[in-house]
């Protein structure tokens, strides 16, 4: 339980600062973001969402942080793309902002 109180309460900082929250997060896919993480290949139809994330968090051997609002299906066809640019690709097609903060990916809503 204490666990999850922790969590909250980061995705609580992060909501209220925007900037990326206590730990100096910073976004993955920022505009000017380079994807160097190892390629993966990626085939996958109508897929959840949720388990597409946890795939690529595995392959990019980090952690996962999920918000309870990131839900729906992707399909996708990727061989050798950097994980890191996998998880941005698959965000921006679903509206959805990933935040670094050391080796944990949050990933939530734009706007949250």
């Amino acid at each position: 339980m204490r666990a999850l109180l922790v969590v909250v309460g980061m995705l609580a900082a992060v909501e209220a600062r925007g900037d990326g929250g206590p730990l100096g997060g910073r976004d993955l896919c920022a505009r000017d973001a380079r994807h160097h993480g190892a390629p993966i290949d990626l085939d996958v139809k109508g897929a959840d969402l949720r388990d597409v994330f946890r795939l690529i968090a595995d392959a990019g051997h980090t952690n996962l942080v999920l918000s309870d609002d990131v839900s729906g299906q992707v399909t996708l066809r990727l061989d050798r793309v950097a994980w890191d640019a996998v998880a941005c690709a698959v965000a921006a097609a679903h509206h959805l902002t990933i935040t670094v903060h050391d080796n944990i990916l949050l990933v939530m809503r734009v706007g949250k």
